[in-house]
């Protein structure tokens, strides 16, 4: 079915919807269901009242159950404010209730000690480290749906927390000098790494660094996302960046709903509801096909390709009893990405006959994940978790080369001279795992333990037709000839085939000690990493001071592991003895409340690297653990949440990140090292139809390699090609950074029918957002991609 066609049956709904309004009560409920955040034990007596735009309010109380109903709501935005008697106060500043529709919530309430009973701080919805990074932060459904240049992504969503830098390019984010790979994201409690889509594992630098073009999730299938920029728990092993806990939505028990968006990218369809085969379950259901290529051809960006995902997410959530409840989670998000020689031949654009890029790519890959999560209140204020999950990955993917400026100008596609599948690979990852969590209350505070056993088999395949000549290189890089100015990649230097499985296993144990004002946290974890034969202890530490119902601070302190990379072990069997990175952490931090919604956050930080993997050779595909460094810097920002229709934040963040290859060697500039980011950005909530935000940044620019330009390197009689020579690393550095992103939002509700039309413009003044450059062997240009405007226009039905 045709763009076209879709735009026209789906007026004709909305049409035929707003005919019939008057069959439709104006009316909804809000359903909350409130347990304690140290027992997740359901919380009866608790005051629940939902506030109008227009001022009138609705209360309810929580039965035995933890369950209040707020009934018959006239349609619109509310504030609800959930209050207790022992518990601190916590209020939602923007839930929108649907005619005919009950709005599910749930609330986890922290007990409320000594001081803190003249409760200043409003709490957030769900429980969060209480030992750990102060800038530790929370983001509600609401808020990711909403944010400026997410372009339905909930990646990009999370830009403007502290800490974290996003250029908005990639579906992934930088974290205190840290690159977009050195990131724990888990998803339901389960490790994710294949979280974003069109990441090439064995293509160009840019590519392989930049983490990912865009992410599995879109934004309203998540209920919320902690992010904690260091300093977290024994619970979680490395790495060195940052950990990201997605949790993805659950079904609405009460009533159901349908949606389906569509925008110039594709269609996304959705079920929320009753499952329909059983009264306590529940059902989440999304899939959508976004086909990016038709993207790139309205904005004049054909030399991309053509890049087309799928997404189906179903998730169940079942009661099985008042102790004991289940979910169930199953993830397929498959990707394919062709760049033929039509896109080679669009590439010069801006410069007729110049060719930017001459790369030929098929990429096709299968990403699946399911997880079963059961969860079981054991005694009084026990709780046991048990997550079983598999994972598969599959990719394959061909990489090829076109001489278009062999050919006289205008020559047909056709008679392009090619040379297709240079390189092959192909690559398997399967995985088994087991998580099992217990805490409960003691009398010192809260004890944790728990165990991680996996089992996962890797199979990594890569070859190459035949000698290729590669035009950028550094004095590391082999050749035969040190006169040679460029580089020969041979297949007996790269082809290799790795296959190996491995059973790892983890340990872990901490304590929390809750006093008047202070919660400190000690604990250890244990790792045996079989593939790198290594046995590891982190001990982890934390801890908060309440020094006053306004001020607040913390500390933290811990060891990290993190693995190489497969990938890296697979590119030459010298890799397999590849050990982890070690990262020693510490940081001291504060927050102020000026006002229960207006807050100002500041964390100084050190990092210790050691046993850092570095490149030996490019030609040869050969890495060893003799890299160190360091990273310090400060994060800060004032917040002021949402209250009152707007909300609004300020952060600056200054980071230097320095690494060496060798112990001998000289420090350089970490490549995700950018000394200055600032962000400003807020939501404007104009009425219950109208939503304005906005978020604009700038940072100093990544560094870069100093380089020579070598000419005619190929010598007389041959095609005109130029080399780039890197002759000292990340000694200089890219141009800063800006751009402007805004999101307008609009709804508007026709009998049972929401209508949300939204317009999402990422660097709306077209600003060049310098962070790497394609060295171009034909001009002998270091290409810098200029900056354009994306807008991205969509409507969302809901009924």
């Amino acid at each position: 079915m045709g763009l076209k066609a879709i735009y026209t049956r789906f007026v004709v709904v909305a049409l035929a919807t707003l005919g019939s309004t008057h069959a439709f009560a104006r009316e909804g409920d809000i359903v909350v269901n409130i347990v304690a955040a140290d027992t997740q034990r359901p919380l009866a007596a608790v005051q629940v009242e939902a506030t109008g735009r227009d001022g009138e309010a609705y209360q309810a109380l929580s039965d035995q159950t933890g369950r209040a109903l707020v009934s018959r709501v006239p349609s619109g935005l509310y504030e609800v404010l959930v209050s207790h008697a022992s518990h601190q106060s916590l209020r939602l500043p923007s839930v929108r209730v649907v005619n005919g529709k009950a709005t599910a919530l749930r609330v986890e309430l922290q007990i409320l000690r000594g001081r803190l009973e003249e409760t200043f701080v409003i709490g957030e919805s769900m429980q969060m480290d209480r030992a750990g990074s102060v800038g530790t932060s929370f983001i509600d459904r609401e808020a990711l749906r909403s944010a400026a240049g997410s372009g339905s992504d909930v990646l990009r969503a999370l830009d403007g927390l502290p800490g974290l830098f996003s250029s908005g390019e990639f579906a992934s984010f930088t974290v205190r000098g840290n690159g977009p790979r050195d990131n724990l994201i888990f998803v339901d409690g389960v490790p994710f790494a294949n979280v974003v889509h069109f990441e090439d594992s064995f293509g160009e630098q840019e590519d392989v660094e930049g983490g990912g073009r865009f992410s599995v999730f879109a934004p309203n299938l998540i209920s919320g996302a902690e992010f904690q920029p260091g300093g977290w728990s024994a619970a979680y092993g490395g790495p060195a960046g940052s950990l990201l806990k997605l949790q993805v939505a659950e079904g609405n028990r009460d009533t159901p709903s349908y949606t389906t968006r569509i925008d110039l990218a594709g269609v996304e369809v959705g079920y929320d509801g009753p499952s329909r085969i059983g009264a306590d379950t529940s059902l989440l259901f999304s899939a959508r096909r976004l086909d990016f290529g038709r993207v790139f051809d309205t904005i004049g960006e054909e030399d991309i390709g053509t890049p087309i995902l799928t997404d189906v997410i179903v998730k169940t959530s079942s009661q099985l009893s008042d102790r004991d409840k289940l979910n169930i989670l199953a993830i397929y998000a498959p990707e394919e990405y062709e760049r033929d020689v039509d896109n080679v031949l669009a590439s010069d654009e801006d410069d007729p006959g110049n060719f930017e890029d001459t790369e030929l790519a098929r990429i096709d890959r299968d990403n699946l994940l399911f997880a079963v999560h059961w969860s079981r209140l054991v005694g009084d204020n026990g709780e046991l978790n048990n997550r079983i999950y598999y994972r598969y990955f599959d990719e394959s993917s061909s990489t090829g080369e076109a001489f278009p400026d062999l050919v006289p100008p205008d020559t047909p596609a056709s008679e392009i001279p090619l040379r297709e599948d240079i390189i092959i690979a192909s690559t398997e990852e399967t995985e088994v795992g087991w998580r099992l969590d217990y805490s409960t209350i003691n009398r010192f505070g809260k004890f944790a333990l728990g165990l991680r056993a996996t089992q996962t088999d890797y199979s990594y395949d890569i070859a190459l037709d035949d000698d290729w000549i590669r035009y950028v290189y550094d004095g590391n890089d082999f050749r035969p000839d040190p006169e040679q100015k460029y580089i020969v990649l041979t297949p007996e230097s790269v082809d290799n085939r790795y296959d190996e499985s491995a059973s790892n296993i983890a340990f872990y144990s901490e304590q929390l000690f809750e006093f008047e004002q202070w919660d400190f946290r000690i604990g250890g974890r244990f790792d045996r990493d079989a593939l790198a034969e290594e046995s590891l202890f982190s001990p982890r530490l934390g801890a908060t001071w309440q020094a006053s119902l306004q001020l607040e601070f913390s500390a933290t302190a811990g060891v990290y592991y993190q693995a190489p990379n497969v990938d890296d072990r697979a590119r030459d069997e010298s890799n397999s003895d590849l050990e982890n990175e070690q990262i020693n952490q510490i940081s001291l931090g504060l927050k102020y409340f000026f006002q229960p919604d207006l807050s100002l956050l500041v964390e100084p930080y050190y990092q210790q690297l050691d046993n850092l993997v570095v490149d030996e050779d490019n030609v040869n595909q050969t890495l060893s653990n003799a890299g160190e460094g360091r990273s310090f810097g400060v994060d800060t920002a004032l917040i002021r949440k949402f209250a009152d229709g707007w909300s609004a934040y300020v952060n600056y963040s200054y980071n230097d990140a320095r690494v060496k290859d060798a112990a001998e060697l000289p420090y350089y500039d970490a490549d995700f090292s950018r000394p200055h980011s600032v962000s400003i950005g807020g939501v404007w909530e104009l009425s219950d139809r109208w939503k304005i935000s906005a978020r604009w940044k700038w940072a100093s620019g990544v560094p870069r390699d100093e380089f020579i330009v070598n000419e005619n390197v190929l010598g007389d009689g041959q095609p005109l090609r130029f080399s780039k020579e890197i002759v000292s690393f990340n000694t200089d550095r890219f141009e800063s950074f800006s751009s402007l992103n805004f999101r307008l939002d609009y709804q508007r509700t026709f009998g049972a029918t929401s209508v949300i039309a939204f317009l999402d413009v990422l660097n709306a003044y077209g600003a060049d957002n310098p962070g790497s450059a394609d060295f171009n062997e034909r001009s002998g240009e270091d290409v810098v991609e200029d900056g354009s405007p994306l807008p991205l226009v969509g409507l969302r039905f809901e009924w």
